[in-house]
């Protein structure tokens, strides 16, 4: 008989045990599929959101190409072509001479508009006073132009116009330095 009873009483702790298992894996499952329902929810709101975001960026950014900045459009003062206003080469070159100021420049082209050679340089150089300042080559070496705070002798200049196109930029005689001042005062 005790074999029995316990053999019962076994069977019905199996049973309990195995009951209870069940229900702890019931609710437990449960339990899952809730926060998974949770958890789907959660990813749908945040995707929903993030579209909208990005369909609001999108229309912003549509928005702001499309309307016009209507000062643009009343400006009237908008330079036509942009290179208008750039200088060129020689007039820079020209204007740094006067800033300097020097009292006699002079540019120098050759008669046929071509560029200086070596040769027309050496005859340059010789035919200058032994003072002159600054020489500069502008155009593409087609122009130079000499700078200096001492006059060019007459047969100098003679001799350079005789070879070259002579264009005076000098300051009128009135304006110029005078000779005997020291310029370290």
């Amino acid at each position: 008989m005790q074999t029995s009873s316990k053999i019962i009483i076994m069977t019905k702790m199996k049973k309990i045990k195995c009951s209870d298992f069940e229900s702890k894996a019931q609710n437990l499952k449960s339990k899952i599929q809730s926060s998974k329902f949770k958890i789907e929810e959660i990813c749908r709101a945040r995707l929903r959101f993030s579209r909208i975001v990005c369909l609001n960026l999108i229309l912003l950014t549509l928005l702001n190409f499309a309307c016009v900045n209507q000062s643009l459009l009343k400006n009237k003062n908008v330079p036509a072509v942009v290179g208008e206003n750039k200088v060129s080469d020689f007039e820079r070159d020209l204007q740094s001479m006067k800033t300097a100021d020097f009292d006699f420049i002079f540019v120098f082209r050759r008669r046929d508009s071509g560029v200086f050679d070596s040769e027309d340089k050496k005859y340059l150089r010789a035919n200058t006073p032994t003072g002159t300042n600054r020489f500069v080559s502008t155009d593409e070496a087609r122009a130079f132009i000499a700078g200096s705070r001492y006059p060019f002798l007459p047969e100098n200049l003679e001799a350079l116009r005789s070879r070259f196109l002579v264009e005076d930029y000098s300051k009128p005689a009135d304006q110029r330095t005078p000779e005997n001042t020291n310029a370290n005062k």
